[in-house]
């Protein structure tokens, strides 16, 4: 490419395959987080809502620890994805 270079591609090269793997990634997170949120309203939602009334201080612990878990999947089932479509 002979045209001019904006300031940001002038500074940091690697900032295009930066935000296209930004954009795949968020490609693979947008479905996995709706069916995620979809399964947990359909399956835990009356579970979760029954330990908030009855043991508060249980529920805020099991609440924290599904956070983490539902984190550390879903990093793990996205890097598998990046890995098996050959992205880093």
């Amino acid at each position: 490419m002979t045209g001019k270079l904006n300031s940001a591609e002038r500074s940091d090269p690697s900032l295009r395959p930066l935000m296209r793997s930004l954009a795949i990634e968020l490609a693979i997170y947008a479905p996995l987080v709706t069916v995620y949120f979809i399964l947990v309203v359909h399956f835990a939602k009356q579970p979760l809502v029954d330990l908030y009334h009855e043991a508060p201080v249980l529920y805020a612990i099991v609440a924290t620890l599904v956070i983490i878990a539902q984190g550390v999947l879903l990093e793990a089932v996205t890097s598998w994805l990046l890995r098996k479509i050959g992205l880093r």
